[in-house]
């Protein structure tokens, strides 16, 4: 047989159990389908593996669901940690969470030639588990009444519990996670992930100069507004 342009994706079998497939409407799987195929499959210059800049008519070009249709399974998907977005000029950036580990053959590969019908039940069980895991708790093991240590809030992104507090207190609980988010993206993009050493205070920065910049409440930024904003943090 001759090979198959254009590459493959892989989808693990618990694929037809999972909330998406099973409980949602018929378009958003064929949405999530696409995205997965959309996003970068190795890291380039602009986007890192998993990543990509896309828009709502491409998406509502290619899969024939309506802009509602699109917005609903976006959010959906962002309240599931499925994925993390970005808004930019004239679209928005995407982020498949997980993609390394349901893209990665050898995960789908048997630990011994002897496992189980059990075995691999319970591994799909315990994959399932972690992808539905909030990624407030992604890091959270034996030191949960520690508030000095510093937690993995988002991808890259690490905050202590006091830190975290200081900041819902001051932005509110769902703006704070749009920033940390916008802050993840950015420093995957940009491959700045051992640039900034204090997100707590970078997130407060970028705050500050973008109030100064607009002057405005806070908004979102386009990724050019913002890789100007953060590139003058830098040479401060």
């Amino acid at each position: 047989m001759a090979k198959i342009n254009g590459g493959a994706t892989l989808w693990a079998r618990q694929t037809i159990d999972s909330d998406i497939f099973y409980n949602k409407p018929d378009k958003w799987f064929k949405i999530w389908f696409y995205l997965i195929n959309e996003v970068n499959h190795k890291d380039n210059k602009q986007f890192n593996r998993g990543s990509c800049f896309t828009k709502y008519e491409w998406i509502m070009e290619k899969t024939k669901a309506t802009k509602n249709e699109v917005d609903h399974c976006i959010r959906w998907l962002k309240s599931a940690t499925m994925i993390t977005t970005l808004k930019a000029t004239r679209g928005f950036i995407i982020n498949v969470l997980n993609y390394n580990g349901y893209q990665s053959l050898e995960n789908y590969k048997s630990d011994t030639k002897s496992d189980s019908k059990s075995d691999l039940k319970a591994k799909q069980k315990r994959n399932k588990s972690e992808t539905k895991a909030t990624l407030l708790n992604k890091n959270d093991k034996n030191d949960n009444n520690d508030n000095n240590v510093k937690k993995e809030y988002m991808d890259k992104v690490f905050l202590t519990e006091d830190e975290y507090k200081k900041l819902v207190d001051k932005f509110g609980e769902n703006l704070t996670k749009d920033k940390i988010e916008e802050l993840s993206l950015y420093m995957k993009s940009q491959g700045l992930e051992k640039k900034y050493k204090d997100h707590y205070a970078t997130i407060l920065t970028w705050d500050r100069k973008n109030n100064k910049t607009i002057n405005k409440p806070t908004k979102f930024m386009g990724i050019d507004e913002a890789l100007k904003i953060l590139e003058g943090e830098k040479n401060e």
